[in-house]
């Protein structure tokens, strides 16, 4: 996960969106690869991981289907919840990418009145609230969607700090198929402090960590915030004719960050430099957005769509001058306090991304099923690099390709469907992480391309199963032996998904499906032994499985059971050694009640049941560990 955003996937995750007693992942997903509702997300990817990449570093997210440069998801009070399009869910997607969409969805005034409130607690002292309304205020043809959410999490080592989100939004509702959608929203968040990561001083492990223990600095408290605000409209313009569109300005703001690395650390414990990391005063900003026409018309037994689309951004970042505070030797796992010092931070680099790409695309359907999609992109890129370092000379760097995709399924039978695709993309690499030399500094865009091909059989009506081998091919970016973040030669990452979701009796929901997959560095590095070939933090395997099981003959009552297992991760640049092998046990019950038109949800879980220890591994050979046991409670009510 970048960086970047993993404190606002925290937020994101850490509250539910609106009508939360009819939320459930498992009985609204349609297959395993990925689905987030409310504050619930399943599936073998999600919005950082899929098939081995990361789809949002790579800037392939859409609102409401339309293209936004996230910077900052910033409250929880604007999405409903979000779907991974990839394989057999993105064979009708409007221009694919090579390392997926994620589909996010707006919650948004729907054309009757509401309200809505919510409490969760936590063990470790967690706890947020929410109130959320949509208020018609022209009968079902326009209304507001307004929220407010705290949240105080005092949980160690993972997200403590305090945090505020809202969100203010109208929808207007003119006629059948329209919309006109307007929102600001944002979030703060005070006095966070997160875990400190981990690099080893050979090819051994840590030591384990008590995962309950503060082990960072008490004056390392960082703070964020953002803005995500834009208009989006969805108007016909004809019968066959319609226009759609959506221009977003987003925001990620940090007035201190602190990152507190653990380096050389040996299997007894012992830290060569308990370093810290301070930036003062960084800033992204991007004002994006996507304008489409789409014509439709409809044959006998074939329907067309024909979709021409323009989509741009305009980014600009600022970032580095950090202050960089070398505490000396230390110790893992205990509490080495140091009293604060004075920082020193310099000046700051600026980048500017400027990017424009026309495309058009066709798509054939039948009354079978069976579909083909060929769309064409011509992108125009544009990256500009200025330093504060004066030893560093600016740089612009440019790419224009045109990239190409054809997806298609073949209804085979009623049951039977086989699909496949072939996409090419311009996306973005992650930018260096925090222990590299040129820590920030970002990569030009990447030439990607991705190959699929599979089946999809229906058992039943309800219950479906798709299977299907994939290979995606990127450059590959990552620490040298010098700890500079450079190309280090082309990764690949070949692979079968396999995803079983539906009914499997009455009241019996089952979401459950796997990843194998073969993550292979090719180039010169590799050939000279400088790095293995596979990547830092991949895996070959992992399996999830959830059931959701409400009993027949009454309504009150469910019980949900997840299941998660990882293999073992590549731990270090040589793969010299790799973690073991983790997994997780997640139990549920939700009680449902109805008293006159409002609606109560009473939910309990605890998650990893088992309190299994697990290492994860960071893109550049840090560690961190996965959570301890946890306890949650969560009361909803619908007015």
């Amino acid at each position: 996960m970048s960086r970047n955003l993993f404190p606002i996937a925290l937020l994101v995750g850490s509250a539910p969106a609106f009508a939360q007693t009819n939320n459930n992942a498992v009985t609204q997903s349609e297959d395993a690869f990925g689905r987030a509702v409310g504050n619930e997300r399943i599936g073998i990817y999600s919005n950082d991981e899929v098939r081995g990449f990361n789809p949002t570093e790579a800037g392939n997210n859409r609102l409401e289907g339309l293209y936004i440069d996230v910077q900052s998801i910033t409250s929880p009070r604007l999405l409903d919840g979000s779907s991974i399009r990839v394989g057999y869910a993105a064979r009708a997607t409007l221009f694919p990418a090579p390392t997926g969409i994620v589909d996010l969805r707006m919650d948004k005034f729907s054309g009757k009145t509401q309200f809505s409130a919510e409490v969760d607690w936590e063990n470790y002292a967690n706890t947020s609230g929410v109130i959320e309304g949509k208020i018609a205020l022209a009968g079902d043809k326009f209304g507001l969607a307004l929220g407010l959410g705290l949240r105080r999490a005092d949980q160690v080592q993972f997200r403590n700090g305090s945090f505020r989100n809202y969100l203010v939004g109208a929808s207007w509702l003119p006629v059948k198929g329209s919309e006109v959608n307007v929102f600001a929203s944002g979030y703060r968040g005070r006095s966070s402090e997160y875990a400190p990561i981990l690099y080893s001083s050979g090819n051994a492990l840590p030591p384990q960590q008590p995962r309950k223990l503060q082990q960072t600095q008490p004056w390392a408290q960082s703070q964020s915030g953002g803005v995500a605000n834009g208009m989006i409209v969805k108007m016909p313009l004809s019968e066959t004719i319609k226009f759609e569109g959506g221009l977003f300005y987003t925001t990620r703001r940090e007035p201190i960050r602190f990152v507190t690395l653990l380096l050389g650390v040996a299997p007894d414990g012992r830290v060569a430099n308990h370093l810290v990391l301070a930036e003062k005063d960084n800033k992204t900003a991007s004002l994006s957005g996507e304008a489409r026409v789409i014509k439709t018309w409809t044959g006998e037994k074939l329907r067309h769509s024909l979709t021409l689309s323009l989509r741009g951004r305009d980014q600009d970042r600022r970032f580095g001058g950090q202050s960089s505070i070398a505490l000396g030797a230390s110790r893992s796992g205990v509490q080495d306090f140091r009293p604060e010092p004075v920082f020193a931070f310099g000046s700051k680099d600026q980048t500017n991304v400027q990017q424009l790409t026309y495309g058009l695309q066709y798509v054939l359907q039948s009354k079978t099923g069976s579909m083909i999609s060929l769309a064409v992109q011509k992108a125009n890129y544009r990256k500009t690099s200025d330093f504060a370092n004066a030893a560093l000379a600016d740089t612009v760097s440019r790419d224009a390709p045109w990239l190409f995709s054809a997806n298609g399924a073949l209804a085979i039978s009623s049951r039977f469907s086989a699909y496949g695709g072939y996409v090419r993309g311009l996306e973005e690499s992650a930018v260096a992480p925090d222990i590299a030399t040129n820590r920030n500094q970002a990569p030009p865009p990447l030439r990607t391309r991705q190959m699929d091909v599979g089946l999809r059989y229906a058992l039943s009506s309800n219950l479906s199963l798709i299977g299907g081998v994939f290979e995606v091919k990127k450059p590959y970016y990552a620490i040298d032996a010098a700890t500079r973040f450079e190309r280090l030669g082309t990764v690949s990452n070949r692979g079968f998904e396999l995803s079983l979701a539906g009914t499997l009796a009455p009241g019996l929901t089952l979401v459950a499906g796997g990843i194998l997959v073969d993550p292979q560095i090719s180039g010169a590095e590799v050939t000279a032994g400088r790095i293995g070939a596979r990547p830092v933090g991949s895996f070959k395997k992992r399996g999830v499985l959830n059931l959701d099981w409400k009993p027949v003959g009454q309504e009150n009552w469910s019980f949900d059971l997840a299941l998660d297992r990882v293999s073992p991760e590549t731990a270090d640049r040589l793969n010299s050694f790799s973690t073991p092998a983790k997994g997780g046990v997640n139990l549920g019950t939700r009680y449902r009640m109805t008293f006159g038109s409002s609606k109560l949800l009473l939910r309990a879980q605890v998650q990893n049941a088992l309190n299994t220890y697990g290492w994860r591994v960071n893109s550049s050979g840090g560690f961190t560990t996965n959570q301890p046991r946890s306890f949650y409670l969560q009361g909803v009510v619908d007015f």
